[in-house]
């Protein structure tokens, strides 16, 4: 994390939030180089990493962005989404994947995106 976001001009600005009630994930916030925020992601369950734009904590979605210094998760052994991949919609490829019991949190849930499946609100 902290090799990825100096190798961007940035510096993490929160220490690690586990995952809760209401989120599935590890989250973790930084400041870029030119100054935006942005927050780190891990999918500890996928041994995935994604970033996206900080906004109000309060909203659910979430705006999915490239991760800075993706190279650094990938030799750890981390799968790193884009944020064009986590925009994609849903489809039945994806969901032949879960579990039944995954499949009927998406069916009552009615994620949107990719994104909001492997990143959710509902685990």
């Amino acid at each position: 994390m902290y090799e990825s976001i100096r190798g961007a001009g940035g510096a993490v600005t929160t220490s690690a939030e586990e995952p809760t009630v209401g989120r599935n994930y590890y989250r973790i916030s930084v400041r870029l180089g030119d100054g935006k925020p942005l927050c780190i992601l891990l999918n500890s369950a996928a041994a995935l990493v994604a970033a996206a734009q900080q906004r109000d904590p309060r909203l659910i979605s979430l705006l999915f962005a490239d991760v800075p210094g993706g190279e650094i998760y990938r030799r750890a052994g981390l799968r790193v989404a884009t944020g064009a991949e986590l925009e994609q919609p849903i489809e039945d490829r994806y969901l032949r994947l879960l579990t039944d019991e995954e499949r009927r949190d998406v069916t009552y849930h009615r994620p949107g995106r990719l994104g909001d499946l492997l990143f959710n609100w509902f685990d």
